[in-house]
């Protein structure tokens, strides 16, 4: 993903080529940048990011709810510092016996890298080392370059969606099937 790569064709011929990203690239540079997320699926047909925080505890529900009211109200002031209107947030959880999984679903129109930092801290924040994070490796360069594909990923309209899932300190990227399969029910 560098913007301006040199690509020589033949022993004469030498052209810039700009390197795009696409949505597998986002996907697996926002896992890098942001440990803090187990998880991260971006639908282009919906143009919706999920992002996915995995907690190693059942939390009680008002913890649950604490945690949606404080994300919520962090993104409005956000927004409104920036000057732009507060976006809708779709906070949502699922527990088992001992853990809790979040998704933070947002349309990628008007997301900030940003906004998506401020998800990562109060997250960091709110679970500490109950968070199954991967670990810090910030990349100034990366930065930048996940700020470049966020921009070009919004005009980005592939078919297919694209998971990106944190597996220890591996990170694996793949094209979600393109029809939703039906949960059976138990």
């Amino acid at each position: 993903m560098q913007e301006g790569t040199k690509l020589t064709v033949g022993a004469r011929y030498t052209e810039t080529v700009r390197i795009l990203p696409d949505s597998v690239s986002f996907v697996a540079a926002l896992l890098l940048e942001f440990p803090q997320f187990a998880s991260v699926s971006f639908d282009p047909r919906q143009g919706t990011l999920r992002l996915g925080l995995l907690v190693g505890r059942k939390l009680p529900a008002q913890a649950r709810t604490a945690f949606r009211r404080r994300l919520e109200d962090s993104v409005v002031v956000l927004h409104d510092l920036q000057g732009s209107p507060a976006p809708r947030v779709e906070v949502r959880w699922q527990t088992g016996p001992n853990f809790t999984r979040f998704e933070i679903v947002r349309s990628v129109d008007d997301l900030s890298l940003q906004e998506v930092r401020v998800v990562a801290q109060l997250a960091r924040m709110a679970f500490g080392q109950d968070l199954l994070a991967g670990e810090e490796a910030s990349d100034g360069d990366r930065a930048e370059v996940l700020q470049y594909a966020l921009e070009h990923v919004r005009s980005l309209r592939p078919h297919r969606p694209v998971v990106g899932v944190r597996e220890g300190e591996r990170v694996l990227v793949y094209y979600a099937p393109s029809r939703r399969v039906r949960e059976q029910p138990s």
